[in-house]
């Protein structure tokens, strides 16, 4: 918390960005590292991934301290979200649905027609908050247990996904 010029408490401020710099770069892949290769021990590589060169980054920041990063990559109509990740001292204050509001409303400013993410199963009520539906089954990834998760952005751009997706074959 900080404190208003009034001595009141204000809440933390979250800003999240679209990143331009190698040293906001560096930035993402050390909070990757920290979760993903330290923390989870999901990978033990976070930085080569070969998606990151044509994707977009977003880095969040709370009170000026970066806490937190997603990707999304666009593949025609299709929005791909990855790495979305927040420093855990700072997880449940909102940094994760700001970074998400953020790569979300990118993805329509793209005009894609849905968004699809692998999420790990002590993420998928958030991912339902923010109007994702599952498809099939969990699966594991990195010894951790994931589902595919898809949100149409479009009028039938969520039936669309799961006809790619091949829904039927996956139970729904």
């Amino acid at each position: 918390m900080t404190m208003a010029t009034d001595g009141r408490h204000q809440p933390p401020r979250i800003v999240v960005q679209e990143i331009s710099t190698r040293d906001e770069m560096e930035e993402v892949y050390l909070i990757r590292d920290e979760i993903f290769v330290h923390e989870q021990a999901l990978t033990n590589d976070a930085r080569f991934d070969p998606d990151d060169r044509r994707s977009i980054h977003f880095l969040a920041y709370l009170d000026d301290k970066p806490v937190g990063t997603g990707r999304l990559t666009i593949l025609s109509r299709e929005a791909q979200v990855a790495w979305v990740a927040v420093r855990e001292p700072f997880r449940k204050h909102g940094v994760g649905q700001a970074v998400m509001t953020a790569i979300l409303e990118r993805a329509r400013d793209e005009e894609a027609d849905y968004v699809v993410l692998n999420a790990q199963s002590h993420a998928l009520d958030f991912y339902r908050g923010l109007g994702f539906d599952t498809l099939g089954g969990q699966f594991r990834m990195g010894g951790i247990s994931h589902q595919v998760m898809l949100l149409g952005l479009t009028s039938g751009g969520g039936d669309e996904a799961k006809r790619l997706f091949g829904a039927s074959r996956l139970g729904i």
